[in-house]
């Protein structure tokens, strides 16, 4: 396969090796956080299918570290990723997602180390790699300009997402077209993003405009946001489909 510039190349060489270690040592071990263009590539190469995994610390992360097993006796550390809870201590204050990112980095720790990011009004959530983790912890000390109180907490204390449901009319379950209606987009336009790259199924790119959907999908169009198909409610005597949606807010 060719690929297209040379972070690819070394992101396949980096997990090539991984495998190679992975092989001679007889234990499981994991890459750095990858976004869902990488996971895609590396879901796609036949020779690491079976050997490879993904997990970013919960049901719905979106940059999520690779575990490759190579053998089933192989042994396992666990995975390597911390989760903290950082609460700004200024009453009225608010930050986003930008202003946690940048604080995290401003330490100099790469964006390879950093997984999912979300925020609720003073309170951010934010998964890190461990091997980084004591030092976040130690020297985290402010979030945009404001101080803060961190601790590392369980993945089962990230709040549940917000949601709203609706129900869309759509004339098949091919993503373009559910694309189009979720979005608010038409569907030649949907059709057009998703073959730039920029719509995900269930964390991974996909390009293909009549891929079928089934209840459970999530899907996710950059910029655009994000949708988890709760399956149909009824189809109309022209065949057309009711489809239950719940977008995230």
């Amino acid at each position: 396969m060719e690929y297209s510039n040379d972070k690819e190349k070394i992101l396949l060489r980096k997990t090539e090796d991984l495998v190679n270690r992975a092989e001679k040592t007889y234990t499981v071990l994991y890459s750095h956080f990858l976004n869902p263009a990488e996971q895609t590539l590396l879901s796609n190469e036949d020779e690491f299918y079976g050997i490879l995994s993904f997990d970013g610390g919960y049901t719905d992360a979106e940059r999520r570290v690779a575990r490759i097993k190579t053998n089933e006796y192989a042994a396992d550390d666990g995975l390597p990723v911390v989760l903290f809870e950082a609460e700004i201590t200024a009453p009225d204050a608010e930050i986003s997602h930008r202003d946690v990112l940048g604080s995290l980095m401003g330490l100099g720790i790469k964006r390879e180390m950093i997984g999912d990011i979300m925020v609720q009004g003073r309170v951010s959530f934010f998964f890190c790699h461990s091997s980084v983790a004591d030092f976040v912890e130690m020297n985290l000390m402010k979030i945009s300009r404001y101080r803060i109180a961190i601790r590392r907490i369980k993945p089962e204390k990230i709040p549940q997402p917000k949601t709203e449901r609706l129900t869309i009319n759509v004339s098949s379950m091919r993503l373009d077209s559910l694309c189009g209606e979720c979005f608010g987009l038409s569907r030649t336009k949907a059709a057009e993003i998703i073959e730039k790259g920029l719509v995900t199924v269930n964390w991974f790119i996909c390009c293909s405009n009549s891929k079928e959907i089934k209840a459970g999908d999530k899907i996710a169009m950059r910029g655009k946001g994000k949708v988890c198909i709760s399956g149909i409610s009824g189809i109309s005597k022209k065949g057309r489909y009711f489809v239950e949606v719940d977008r995230y807010l």
